[in-house]
């Protein structure tokens, strides 16, 4: 494959999504541009590798197996996945709430590592590879709090800003302002603003020399979640997140109000 043919095959594999699953050829064609000899040529050596299947009875094109197995080997290759594993299963089994990792990767924040607890009553789901926001999400600004200003006037100046719920935060001063409550705290709280079914709180994780790693968090339903338990159970997630974190990590330290 030329170089060119490589950056539309990775184009066409981008098109799929949680929301379009699977497409027909002539749509694939549709959205490259592309003529349909051409675009067939491409699907086929796709589907040759493994990278993508056709459904038989609709002849639709889905994803294929083999980008399971490749993800499956990045996310167990990840260092924050690993040192994540046994401090995430803790927390989950002792506050009873499902734990997310994910890292800031191009932009937006990318789940890789997932802990149920066995009494989880809500389901809360997000599948590992969910790219999702970082100005609304725990672990979006627990990673942002932490960066340099510049970075993140930056960031914030790339991605477009967008309510998913009536709660969510779309003034850049005010996530700024959110930002520096939570690094003053040292963990960041939020409230519906992802989705109105989930509240969640976060932490940075940070790599040997201060860099940030990425991040973790507690979700939880709205019909538990209790103020007054935010400032225990964002220790809880401080704590574990520094577990996570490669000893010897220049951390900033929290300041936490007594209770």
């Amino acid at each position: 494959m030329s170089n060119q043919s490589i950056q539309k095959a990775v184009a066409i594999l981008s098109l799929f999504s949680l929301s379009r699953p699977k497409m027909k050829l002539a749509e694939i064609a549709k959205e490259m541009n592309i003529p349909l000899a051409t675009c067939h040529g491409l699907v086929r050596t796709l589907v040759d590798e493994g990278l993508m299947s056709q459904i038989s009875e609709t002849r639709e094109y889905r994803l294929g197996l083999r980008l399971n197995e490749l993800g499956a080997i990045q996310m167990a290759s990840l260092e924050i996945n690993q040192r994540a594993a046994i401090p995430s299963a803790y927390l989950a089994r002792d506050t009873g709430f499902v734990v997310h990792v994910a890292v800031f990767e191009r932009d937006a924040i990318v789940v890789t590592y997932s802990t149920s607890p066995l009494t989880d009553r809500h389901g809360i789901v997000m599948y590992l590879g969910t790219r999702v926001p970082s100005y609304c999400s725990s672990i979006g600004r627990a990673i942002l709090s932490f960066l340099p200003r510049e970075e993140v006037l930056a960031h914030l100046g790339r991605v477009e800003i967008v309510p998913y719920t009536p709660f969510t935060v779309t003034d850049r001063q005010a996530i700024l302002a959110e930002l520096e409550a939570t690094r003053e705290r040292g963990y960041a709280v939020v409230r519906q603003e992802l989705a109105s079914t989930l509240c969640s709180i976060g932490a940075p994780v940070f790599g040997a020399k201060g860099e940030i790693m990425g991040g973790i968090s507690l979700n939880i339903h709205p019909a538990d979640f209790k103020e007054e338990e935010v400032e225990v159970l964002g220790r809880r997630v401080v704590c574990t997140a520094d577990q996570i974190s490669i000893p010897g990590s220049a951390r900033y330290e929290p300041r936490f109000r007594s209770v």
